[in-house]
């Protein structure tokens, strides 16, 4: 066990450097086009960086790529950098920044140029001229084919928001982006019925939406026909079947309960007393393979008792320090429980977006599905760790980014 734990290593340190030169000279290239102005190679770079392509994921430097390109004028770069502004990651957020960049999209006429900036400008809830002009530019993009603008827009007029009051254009709106199955129309025509607003109550009918949309995932749907089944509306009565569906629609993504990756090059480990004898004396003898295997079979375990998390986390943590993917993913999942060691989340997101650069498929979802719990700050930071990280590993890496102004 220890010869072929060492062959497969050997297999890996064989195969990761020249990955790792390839993609080097790939960014080279393009950031030597960007640099010089090239603002196609600016646009994808950005995406390189905000995607962690070929390069540790870090939203600082796309925002940084994304400035170039939108100071030149194009449009999807002011749009994705007034997304940023928005949102706070990679750059300080700025609400006046945001709707500039956004506005400057926006103005070239892209139906999703004019949901974005349709989508900040609706959130001033308390400002009706500003309403009126989402409204307005919803009304445009739904015009162009763009069926979340329809929605959006049908949402305003459900609620009365930014134009009169009017379930019946609601429900218009509605009808078409539910018969091509979105999520979200499908809820808001649900509760239509369920209310009897421009359309006759129809409780089974509604019942019917809800749970199309629910099968997609959406919270608010799973959640709304948990209410269905609680008060016997359109289905049957069903105490168990409501409280099912009320964990799951407030439980969000479960990213918590998601199962530590297995290194999809390794064969399964041992199950042998014999081999697994051996996997731990090639653990101790500093192994990354054996280090990974003996941590996995840890954390696999039925009712995994404090000590085997703590165990787990010491064996990834190895493991992940040598620049094994599989068990950067396996610790970053150990911080996010707080599974061993201290619940960290910007820990967790870290490991994530390196076990993601080191060519594990799976990280980049798990980090995605964290995000989603994280603040800005704590992405930001988590990212700026990773990337001081991946350069001590990797000389010449790239450590840092300047931020745009605004």
């Amino acid at each position: 066990m220890r010869t072929q734990g060492l062959a497969v290593l050997a297999l890996l340190l064989a195969l990761l450097p020249a990955v790792s030169v390839a993609q080097d000279a790939d960014i080279s290239s393009l950031t030597g086009a960007a640099e010089s102005g090239d603002t196609a190679a600016q646009i994808t770079l950005a995406q390189r960086y905000h995607d962690g392509d070929g390069v540790v994921q870090n939203f600082a430097r796309a925002a940084d790529w994304f400035a170039r390109a939108a100071e030149a004028g194009v449009a999807e770069a002011q749009n994705r950098l007034g997304r940023y502004y928005h949102s706070g990651l990679g750059v300080q957020a700025d609400r006046a920044a945001a709707l500039r960049w956004l506005g400057a999209a926006a103005d070239q006429g892209a139906p999703q140029h004019l949901y974005d900036l349709a989508g900040v400008l609706e959130e001033a809830r308390d400002d009706p001229q500003t309403l009126t002009r989402a409204a307005g530019l919803y009304e445009r993009a739904a015009g162009a084919g763009h069926t979340g603008a329809a929605v959006s827009l049908g949402v305003m007029y459900q609620n009365g928001t930014g134009v009169a009051q009017d379930p019946d254009r609601a429900r218009a709106l509605y009808e078409p982006a539910a018969a091509a199955g979105d999520a979200r129309a499908l809820n808001n025509l649900g509760l239509l019925y369920v209310r009897g607003s421009g359309v006759p109550q129809d409780y089974t009918r509604a019942a019917q939406l809800f749970a199309a949309a629910a099968e997609q995932g959406l919270a608010q749907a799973i959640t709304n026909l948990g209410v269905m089944y609680d008060n016997g509306y359109g289905v049957p009565q069903d105490d168990a079947e409501a409280a099912r569906l009320y964990r799951l629609g407030s439980a969000g993504a479960p990213v918590a309960e998601t199962g530590f990756a297995y290194d999809p090059r390794l064969a399964p480990p041992p199950s042998e007393p014999a081999a697994r004898d051996a996997l731990r004396a090639a653990a101790r003898a500093g192994d990354p393979v054996a280090e990974f295997q003996l941590g996995w079979l840890l954390v696999q375990g039925t009712e995994p008792t404090p000590e085997d998390w703590q165990q787990a986390a010491a064996l990834f943590g190895r493991a992940a320090a040598k620049g094994h993917a599989a068990s950067m993913a396996g610790l970053g999942l150990l911080y996010m429980r707080g599974r061993g060691v201290p619940q960290d989340y910007v820990l967790a997101q870290m490991w994530l977006v390196l076990a993601g650069s080191a060519g594990l498929d799976s990280a980049p979802a798990l980090s995605a599905a964290l995000q989603a719990r994280m603040t800005s700050g704590q992405i930001n930071e988590a990212q700026a760790l990773a990337e001081a990280r991946w350069a001590q590993a990797v000389p010449g890496a790239p450590a840092s980014a300047p931020t745009p102004s605004p």
